[in-house]
């Protein structure tokens, strides 16, 4: 399934699919404690779903404040974070 870039509209449900926006372009955000993007199944204007994986890396990059996941190494991030 394709994949694109989301931005999170920054006051909506973490886990619900309205609260993203597609962008055509990766985030330049990175590091941070507050949630910048995900990279979800493309739905068009909206994630598809955002699945159990994407929640559980959600709560992870704003515990420890890094893209994720983190294992293995070199894995490709799906959700990315800013400051502020």
């Amino acid at each position: 399934m394709a994949r694109a870039w989301y931005a999170y509209d920054g006051f909506g449900s973490l886990v619900l699919p309205s609260s993203y926006i597609y962008t055509p372009d990766r985030p330049v955000c990175r590091n941070g404690f507050s949630l910048c993007a995900v990279y979800a199944i493309y739905g068009g204007q909206f994630p598809t779903v955002i699945s159990a994986n994407l929640r559980k890396y959600i709560a992870a990059g704003l515990t420890i404040g890094t893209p994720q996941p983190q294992i293995p190494v070199n894995a490709l991030a799906y959700i990315y974070l800013k400051d502020g």
